[in-house]
């Protein structure tokens, strides 16, 4: 089977992210006064003067917040679909089926902040060799008593202004910055972009009275160098058809309709599935920071390939069954009593369940400083690791995922770059789940009956853990890194007894 087919666009997006956030159509007026005031609109409705939405529409020529935009050349989704499926019946009833299944899909919605941090953009008039921002923060980063002439620009105005770069390094001592000392260039650009202009600027001459809470950058000329458009520093989120996806599976099927009071289905999957997104774009935009669902956002919007990796969702292994079976006792079963009260109590019992193992989920590990981008952080580097090196293990009374030694293999990557693990790196722990429910019908003549149940989830009370439960455990810099602590993905056994009459 060869299919051909076009995907629809997820509506609930533009409803609440692009329309929400078009300049001037969400800035009403509003007029408090009158029901501070106690009037009531019953009486007379208030005259509202003041703002209205049309001089809104062209925002602030500065401003952190962010806006949500759709790209004009949004295409629809696109999926290229071929099985091949092979069928044999065995013996009675019994029947196998091998099935091989290729999706490839274009075209995608995904999306990525236009307006993230540029650290490679060259700056004309700066000649000690860092006239990129990147450069000039190594430059800083490794040398306390340097100066830069490319952020004595950004900040000053003049190249030989050094009181730039003592600005700088005093932003950069914030929380906000978390810059020179931990290699977050991407964070280190983003504080300089949203720099206004201070009391202390006043003073040393960088800027005037008159220009109190103005952006530096516009001040001095180099409003796009690090953000392009400084209306929207908070984010410019472009939604665009420039994802894709490819899967590919083979499925093992071996079914048994119900015969001699058994029925069963047992499946095994072997699959890959790999995506540059994992994302559903009717509930979520573009996520930052460290979410796991922060590893589909470009890390470099120069190369948006860099976040190909397997999908959030992927599992490579699953096996799955579902059984139904008739007790063989009672009149008219292999097993039965010559006294019709005994097989009345014996017979008519049923036992049916499932059963699902899998392999688990990928996830992301983050060096908890944005290196590069400064949307998203930086996955780790790691030295010697392996996609499925993690495991529960007890140390000092708590449940880690990663030993001490394995912790210590992962390090910051350098300014600049991502790291060598990437997205979706490592695997989760597996799954493991059986449900079994026990069920007996005792019928009363031809109008009468009552049902007897007995279900139980997770039978075995199996804790199936998630180190992805938190963002914490999967930062690097963060105390809790590694731990899983009670972090499970299913729920404990539970037992439920329940009767119903049928009449």
């Amino acid at each position: 089977n060869y299919r051909l087919a076009s995907d629809r666009f997820a509506t609930f997006l533009f409803g609440s992210s692009i329309f929400q956030s078009t300049p001037g159509n969400n800035s009403g007026p509003s007029n408090s006064t009158f029901g501070q005031a106690g009037g009531l609109y019953r009486n007379i409705g208030p005259v509202i003067a003041g703002l209205v939405p049309n001089p809104t529409r062209t925002p602030a020529a500065f401003g952190t917040g962010s806006t949500s935009v759709i790209d004009p050349d949004l295409r629809y989704p696109q999926i290229h679909e071929f099985s091949l499926s092979f069928q044999r019946e065995i013996g009675s009833g019994n029947v196998v089926e091998v099935t091989y299944i290729r999706k490839h899909a274009v075209h995608l919605l995904g999306g990525y902040n236009v307006n993230q941090a540029n650290l490679f953009a060259t700056v004309p008039g700066v000649t000690d060799g860092a006239n990129t921002f990147l450069a000039a923060f190594n430059l800083l980063r490794n040398n306390a008593a340097a100066n830069s002439q490319l952020i004595n620009l950004l900040l000053t105005g003049s190249v030989a202004n050094n009181g730039g770069t003592t600005r700088f390094r005093a932003l950069n001592a914030t929380a906000l910055g978390q810059g020179l000392g931990t290699g977050g260039a991407g964070s280190a650009a983003i504080v300089l972009s949203q720099r206004t202009c201070q009391t202390a600027d006043v003073s040393a001459g960088v800027c005037t009275t008159a220009q109190l809470n103005q952006r530096l950058l516009d001040l001095t000329g180099f409003s796009s160098v690090i953000q392009p458009y400084s209306q929207f520093t908070g984010g410019l989120n472009v939604f665009d058809s420039s994802d894709y996806s490819n899967y590919q599976g083979v499925q093992f099927i071996f079914k048994r309709r119900i015969n001699a009071g058994l029925g069963f289905q047992a499946s095994y999957t072997l699959s890959k599935s790999k995506d540059n997104r994992s994302w559903d774009p009717s509930l979520s935009t573009i996520n930052t920071g460290n979410s796991q669902a922060g590893s589909a956002t470009p890390f470099d919007n120069r190369n948006r390939n860099l976040n190909y990796a397997l999908s959030d969702f992927d599992r490579r292994h699953v096996f799955q069954a579902t059984y139904v079976y008739e007790l063989p006792f009672g009149a008219g079963k292999p097993f039965s009593s010559g006294n019709s009260a005994v097989n009345y109590v014996i017979g008519g019992w049923q036992l049916s369940g499932t059963t699902i193992w899998q392999s688990g989920r990928p996830f992301t590990v983050y060096s908890g400083v944005n290196t590069l981008s400064s949307v998203i952080q930086s996955p780790v580097n790691c030295a010697g690791c392996t996609r499925d090196m993690g495991q529960l293990i007890i140390e000092n009374g708590v449940n880690y995922y990663l030993s001490l030694a394995q912790r210590a293999m992962f390090t910051t990557p350098d300014p600049g770059t991502i790291g060598n693990t990437g997205r979706n790196a490592f695997t989760n722990a597996g799954y493991f789940q059986t449900d079994l429910s026990v069920l007996r019908k005792f019928k009363f003549g031809e109008r009468w009956a009552f049902d007897f149940r007995v279900d139980a989830r997770n039978l075995t009370n199996h804790p199936n853990f998630d180190i992805s439960a938190s963002n914490n455990n999967l930062t690097l810099n963060n105390s809790q890194f590694g731990r899983i602590l009670d972090g499970v993905a299913n729920s404990a056994r539970r037992i439920q007894i329940s009767g119903k009459l049928n009449f």
